[in-house]
């Protein structure tokens, strides 16, 4: 019984610092297009609401509309989740559509530099030799 409370914990843990590590370029980016106004947790509200919102419209419209268009209603699902991500992104930093849209984008760019930056930092060791 330990050991189940233990993995659990050890499951949460992991959770809640992808979460934080997720938010990060959140964060940066909103900071960078807002004007300094966002902050770590509204980046942190923001992360955690905008993959729910995501997720609940891209299921609804897959599932409300995949038999009657087939693998476009994954087409149609991903389209309506971003622009509800973006209305996320624009409630929670106080922002017009085109700068939550930038937010967007530039967390993307910004998680994929630093993906990059931890992938090569990886593979330095072997590079070393």
């Amino acid at each position: 019984m330990f050991m189940g409370f233990f993995a659990l914990f050890i499951a949460l843990a992991i959770l809640l610092v992808m979460w934080a590590a997720a938010s990060i370029p959140v964060y940066l980016a909103a900071k960078a297009l807002t004007g300094g106004r966002a902050s770590i947790w509204g980046a942190m509200a923001a992360t955690l609401l905008g993959a729910f919102v995501y997720s609940l419209v891209s299921w609804t419209v897959l599932i409300a509309f995949g038999v009657a268009l087939g693998t476009a209603a994954a087409l149609l699902g991903s389209i309506l989740a971003f622009l509800a991500l973006l209305w996320v992104y624009k409630s929670v930093f106080r922002t017009g559509w085109l700068q939550a849209f930038g937010v967007a984008v530039l967390a993307a760019i910004i998680m994929a530099a630093i993906v990059g930056l931890l992938g090569a930092l990886t593979l330095l060791p072997l590079l070393v030799r």
